[in-house]
């Protein structure tokens, strides 16, 4: 019964992560786009987020189950913009 709880959580756990990249791809750009337009530093960026947006952010980027999806997510953003200045 072992291998089977295995592979059970194992397909939940790859599930979440299929799910995930998406997600922590649309809240990279996002946050990519919103420093482009801004023109301020990421340091000053983040200073300036209210509570609720630094709590986000740390949900988003700072949860070790996201950790591989942000990962991923990245390295495919920085694949579709590696053209441009960012």
């Amino acid at each position: 019964m072992m291998p089977s709880a295995w592979l059970f959580f194992g397909g939940i756990a790859l599930l979440y992560f299929f799910v995930m990249v998406p997600i922590q791809y649309l809240y990279i750009s996002g946050i990519k786009e919103r420093a482009r337009k801004s023109k301020l530093s990421q340091e000053q960026m983040y200073q300036n987020m209210s509570f609720e947006e630094e709590q986000l952010h740390y949900h988003m980027q700072g949860n070790i189950m996201n950790w591989p999806a942000a990962i991923v997510a990245h390295f495919l953003y920085r694949l579709r913009h590696r053209n441009t200045k960012a």
